[in-house]
């Protein structure tokens, strides 16, 4: 018996956004696609969240370029303000496909939410805003590549991949990205996960995957 759940989708697209690594000072470096914990805190912003709620979102898409652009970036610390041009890079025309795993009363919030929403989107800075183009409910099943009854699955698009659900032949670039935090002393604690910013046309030949039951070609690997 396949394993399946419901999980909301949706198709979002950006003008541009710099999704902004950590620690990055001289220049603002932005990652490949939004981290978990940008889609994760946008879903929170649109139910009007008070704490946090668990779910999986498994984070895929692509841009058709890179640019850089200099802004004025300010510092506050005590009563003080200060300014310094930044080198900011930023990615052009952007196509997110998103999937969301959770409870079902919760993916039904984050859905009215989007329709009921009285500001902007935004995924990034709040500057970087965002056109929902498609969300709608849609059923995922689990796969045994390895059944002989099964093809390979071919990566469609760059995807975030959790390093604990991949084998050794998958290529891409290596990140720890931010994925939810809790508060400690009034502080974030941050916990990250380990993922592989998988390129596209590759082949998955072993493992257990989720595809959309309707679009066996959409490949969705879920954050922890």
């Amino acid at each position: 018996m396949e394993n399946c759940k419901k999980v909301l989708k949706l198709n979002i697209f950006q003008e541009s956004a710099c999704y902004k690594k950590p620690f990055s000072f001289k220049a603002a470096e932005t990652y490949p696609l939004p981290p978990y914990s940008t889609i994760k805190g946008l879903f929170h912003r649109v139910i009007d969240a008070d704490k946090y709620h668990s779910m999986g979102v498994s984070v895929q898409g692509n841009f058709e370029n890179k640019f850089n652009n200099f802004q004025t970036i300010y510092f506050y610390k005590s009563d003080t303000i200060t300014t310094m041009p930044m080198n900011v890079h930023q990615l052009f025309n952007i196509n997110l496909i998103i999937h969301v795993s959770a409870e079902e009363e919760l993916l039904h919030r984050i859905y009215d939410g989007f329709y009921n929403l009285g500001e902007a989107v935004s995924v990034g800075r709040r500057e970087d805003l965002a056109r929902i183009d498609n969300i709608e409910f849609i059923t995922a099943k689990q796969i045994d590549v390895d059944d002989e009854d099964n093809d390979a699955i071919i990566i469609k698009n760059p995807i975030y991949i959790p390093k604990n659900q991949i084998s050794d032949d998958i290529d891409g670039i290596n990140y720890r990205i931010n994925n939810w935090y809790d508060k400690v002393n009034d502080m974030r604690n941050w916990h990250k996960t380990d993922v592989l910013y998988a390129n596209n046309d590759q082949q998955i030949e072993s493992g257990l995957v989720w595809v959309e039951e309707n679009n066996p070609k959409e490949v969705m690997f879920f954050s922890d």
